[in-house]
């Protein structure tokens, strides 16, 4: 498989336990205009560790969860433990044209590494309802993020964009393009997650541009610059942050 096509290959072990989680109330908002209940078929295209496919399962829905990245798929599994997931392994544009019908597809910070267009269209009849979850529109998110871009550069230099990922930044504009998803709706909601220095730097590790494998030698420097610079800012060692979930809703049309 192309090196391109896993970039959260090293990150797969920090992304769950790390990164800032979707907002309960984003969460119960997608499932209650959805109806996601016992035995209603979801589809997840771009998994990751199971964040979304975990929380449909847990209503009893059947749950189909899709990734191209084996270390996630390891994750997903071992977290779902004996919930009613089934798992596929394959990029989505090449797995939809084998699947069946569904209540609704998800997507969970993951249609932008996806030919957007082409899986919107190729989704159209094959589901009744869209729902994508991405980080909410402020700038940063959070608190720490520009002083870690920062030390990351100081040590990696720039970190270009990644090729696997789709040109266009925002969903809006593919969601204006559809024949089947333009009718759409963006709602928002807040929620506060606690940190310290370590849960930063799983944050950090849990993105693309840094591993412990690109830091190589620095590994030990860089960890220990970062946790210094947290400290600096927040000299308790813990804080709150706040923080937004996005959630773009459609019911397919057309």
């Amino acid at each position: 498989m192309p090196a391109l096509a896993t970039p959260f290959a090293n990150a797969a072990a920090y992304y769950d336990q790390f990164r800032a989680p979707y907002a309960p109330a984003a969460i119960d908002f997608v499932a209650q205009t959805f109806g996601i209940s016992r035995g209603v078929e979801v589809l997840d295209l771009g998994c990751g560790p199971g964040s979304l496919a975990i929380q449909w399962a847990r209503r009893g829905a059947k749950v189909t969860a899709v990734d191209i990245d084996k270390a996630m798929l390891g994750e997903a599994r071992r977290l779902a433990g004996d919930l009613p997931i089934t798992f596929v392994e394959g990029r989505a544009e090449d797995v939809i044209p084998a699947l069946g019908s569904f209540r609704m597809v998800s997507f969970g910070n993951a249609l932008h590494w996806m030919d957007r267009d082409g899986v919107l269209a190729a989704l159209a009849p094959k589901v009744m309802g869209l729902a994508i979850f991405d980080e909410g529109a402020r700038r940063p998110q959070e608190s720490w993020e520009r002083t870690a871009a920062e030390i990351v550069r100081r040590y990696l230099g720039d970190r270009p964009r990644h090729p696997g990922k789709h040109p266009e930044a925002r969903h809006q504009p593919c969601l204006d393009r559809s024949a089947h998803f333009a009718d759409y709706q963006i709602k928002e909601f807040p929620t506060r997650v606690t940190r310290d220095a370590a849960s930063v730097l799983g944050c950090v590790y849990s993105g693309i541009g840094v591993s412990k494998k690109l830091l190589g030698k620095d590994t030990d420097a860089f960890e220990a610059d970062l946790k210094a610079a947290i400290l600096g800012i927040y000299p308790s060692g813990v804080f709150t942050e706040l923080i937004e979930t996005a959630v773009f809703t459609a019911w397919t049309s057309g």
